[in-house]
């Protein structure tokens, strides 16, 4: 008997974990995105930078600090900018906007673009986990179909080997590969299961089996599901 941990219920949840991460980032981009881009209240004007200045912050890092110096209805301001760029120097004149309700809140447009990042990486995050989603979604639909409503024939296991392309936890699941002889063509195919989260080789040779069910789109025979639930029956969920 196999004891082992459902790690389909781990794949799932990485694949909601990205979605929902995803969208919270997105929706949080978007809003930072609007305040920060909106012009509609800012003035701009020239300013002169007049101090560069640096300090390590609590991850060993340097945080650069840029002050500018500029005019607003006749007096004369010094703020911080939200941001720093390595062309930045002390005398340097640069094209600054300040908000009309609050002058000392100010900000140049080309360091806004960084802003993006939030809702860029946001948007990264959300198609990888609702790709994953759909992609998990119609796999199991399909699977469903063939099981139900495909041609049934018996092949043979000539491999069990680990999927190296997909790691979960820093496993690699296995999948089993099967041969079927078809009389009616003359021709051999070879077809893989699906991810199994567990080493099915000792269930094999206990019961021995060397055929496994194949389901088939006989139209489109790259549509197929092989059945390993008999291997499964002898897997106990710990989860």
């Amino acid at each position: 008997m196999f004891y082992v941990m459902k790690r389909d219920k781990v794949e799932n949840l990485i694949w909601v974990i990205f979605f929902v991460c995803g969208l919270v980032f997105t929706i949080i981009g978007i809003i930072i995105c609007i305040n920060v881009f909106n012009y509609n209240d800012k003035i701009e004007t020239t300013g002169k930078i007049t101090e560069i200045g640096g300090y390590r912050n609590s991850n060993g890092n340097i945080e650069q600090e840029v002050y500018v110096e500029y005019t607003v209805d006749g007096n004369v301001y010094e703020s911080k900018l939200k941001g720093y760029s390595s062309s930045f120097y002390e005398g340097k004149e640069i094209e600054i906007y300040y908000d009309v309700n609050n002058p000392l809140n100010i900000g140049v447009k080309s360091i806004d673009l960084v802003f993006l990042i939030f809702p860029g990486i946001g948007s990264i995050f959300l198609v990888i986990g609702g790709v994953g989603i759909i992609i998990k979604g119609r796999r199991k639909a399909l699977e469903k179909k063939l099981m139900s409503y495909g041609d049934k024939v018996f092949a043979k296991i000539i491999d069990v080997c680990n999927n190296t392309r997909y790691t979960v936890n820093g496993r690699h699941p296995y999948v089993i590969i099967c041969q079927w002889d078809n009389e009616i063509d003359g021709k051999k195919y070879i077809f893989k299961s699906g991810n199994l989260w567990f080493d099915p080789t000792l269930a094999i040779e206990q019961k021995n089996i060397d055929t496994l069910p194949v389901y088939i789109d006989m139209k489109n025979k790259k549509k197929y599901v092989i059945d390993t639930s008999i291997l499964a029956d002898e897997v106990v969920d710990l989860t």
